[in-house]
């Protein structure tokens, strides 16, 4: 008896210790080191992310903001609530993750909402070192913070700068691939710029990146890749550009379509890019394709000296038909990024990129493909064949070429994204909003109960869709907002809305498809 009662104990304290040794983390973008700027007020995306190891699972992430309590809604790898400020000022935010087993953790946040917005030049990376062996071997990471606005800047252009560090060999002698990445909410890594370091000298970019304004917010975390290897390195400060002005967009996402390497030429596989299905939702506005893809491999083993000094053009297919051509060739000399004094081979062109220059990505127009969905293909230039690839049963050293089994075959770095932008909110990935109301259907909208003492509950009857619902004074002016992306969803949820001064308020429900508005009676 006296042994089971030890042992009883025993568990019981290593429970309590497992407990007490909990993992749940909770981190959010949202950032008490910049006021969050609107111009007027508009709902805002704070991003979450809550992890805890197993067996524990996370239940739930709340927010309460000025002490009204709300949920998180859940993405595929973070969370994520839309935040429309109900006025300009100080607001309290405090985020709650619980877990299966009762813990629990919570950050607050103080943000300031202002209407005041100047153009400003943010610095992340300063004088940062990036050497083989050294401190940053290869890689670096940290986290930095940015401006968190809605319809705030009109354009972000980041300006890189290139420096010969104070190391043995000083610059790399050699023209490197190079990029640096900013993590997405669900951790993705998001590519912001390709870059091919110079021959020797140091350099300065610049590169315009609205297309990241979504990203480019708040507290992110920022990765550089130097394909370095010892011959030198490379010193880096890069600063983000903030335009204060009105967007044509006040939102926008991305999309990651294709970020990998892929052979080019490849007997056994001539056409390597995965099939991408593509869906635009009806929330776009306006929509396009960023691609940035450079050629590596050349020389007497590759065949026409591909893919770095091998000039192709390759084709965007849509449902099988194509749709887009891309020529993927630039000319380096001089150099586009006015880079100059390099050794080496700097001048002769290439297939995407240019030593001592930021890769420049190719644009291309989606926006007629709002609202549908369809099969993407990347076909590289359909007439090339690497003879002297391993996978070519014909080749035979010292005939097609002096080794078939060398194995710097030619390659292509490819990084694809889809852009997304609209006036109605949208959060990573996904689109929550709606394009401006044009249709024909009316819904009966009923509140239960009405009158009613903030709390309630809304039926109607709509297609599927996603819908945008608001609580609007007589007025007309927005006090709350939600976004429901099934009916059963908005039948489901209960409204608390108590934190509203008593009086007249309308429902205001909109979707692609129709319209419905109820009036309510808070007492």
């Amino acid at each position: 008896m006296k042994k089971f009662y030890i042992l009883f104990l025993l568990t019981i304290a290593m429970q309590v210790s497992a407990f007490a040794q909990s993992t749940l983390e909770l981190s959010t973008r949202l950032t008490e080191d910049y006021p969050l700027e609107m111009p007027t007020l508009r709902a805002y995306p704070i991003y979450l992310n809550a992890e805890v190891e197993e067996p524990d699972s996370v239940t739930e992430v709340t927010l309460t903001i000025n002490g009204e309590e709300f949920p998180a809604d859940i993405e595929t790898g973070f969370y994520y609530y839309l935040w429309e400020p109900s006025s300009y000022g100080n607001h309290e935010i405090v985020m709650t993750a619980k877990t299966a087993q009762g813990e629990e953790t919570t950050l607050t946040r103080n943000i300031t909402v202002t209407n005041s917005v100047n153009s400003q030049v943010v610095r992340s990376l300063e004088d940062v070192v990036i050497e083989f062996t050294g401190q940053n071997d290869r890689w670096y990471y940290g986290t930095h913070t940015f401006p968190q606005f809605v319809g705030a800047y009109n354009d972000i252009n980041a300006i890189l700068e290139v420096e010969c560090p104070s190391i043995p060999g000083g610059c790399d002698d050699w023209d490197r691939l190079a990029y640096i990445d900013i993590k997405a909410p669900d951790g993705n890594w998001i590519q912001l710029i390709r870059y091919i370091t110079p021959y020797r000298v140091a350099c300065n970019h610049e590169l315009n990146v609205t297309d990241y304004m979504s990203l480019l917010q708040g507290e992110v975390e920022i990765r550089v890749f130097i394909d370095t290897w010892g011959t030198g390195g490379w010193q880096l400060t890069l600063d983000a550009e903030y335009t204060a002005g009105t967007p044509q967009y006040a939102y926008s996402n991305v999309v990651e379509v294709w970020d990998d390497a892929y052979s080019f030429g490849d007997p056994a596989n001539l056409q390597p890019v995965e099939t991408f299905n593509v869906e635009i939702p009806e929330g776009v506005q306006s929509s396009h394709l960023r691609v940035s893809n450079t050629g590596h491999g050349w020389g007497g083993n590759n065949t026409s000296n591909a893919a770095e000094f091998f000039n192709a053009t390759h084709y965007f297919d849509i449902n099988g038909e194509q749709t887009f051509t891309q020529n993927l060739w630039n000319a380096c000399n001089p150099n586009p990024d006015g880079c100059t004094g390099q050794q080496g081979t700097w001048s002769y062109p290439r297939a995407g990129w240019c030593p001592g220059a930021i890769a420049p990505p190719d644009i291309y127009d989606l926006t007629s493909y709002v609202g549908s969905s369809f099969n993407l293909d990347y076909r590289f230039h359909p007439t090339y064949q690497d003879y002297c690839h391993p996978n070519n049963p014909d080749c035979v050293s010292g005939q097609t070429c002096a080794d078939c089994n060398d194995g710097y075959n030619p390659h292509y770095y490819v990084d694809t994204h889809i852009i997304n932008m609209s006036n109605h909110p949208m959060v990573y990935g996904n689109t929550l909003g709606i394009n401006a109301v044009d249709n024909t259907q009316i819904y009966d909208v009923s509140v239960y109960p009405n009158p009613s003492k903030g709390v309630f509950q809304i039926n109607t009857s709509y297609p599927e869709s996603t819908t945008r619902l608001t609580v609007n004074t007589i007025e007309g002016k927005t006090v709350k907002a939600y976004y429901f992306e099934t009916l059963a969803a908005l039948k489901n949820f209960t409204f608390d809305v108590t934190s509203l001064s008593s009086g007249v308020y309308f429902i205001n429900l909109e979707n692609s498809y129709g319209t419905g508005v109820k009036r309510i009676i808070l007492e």
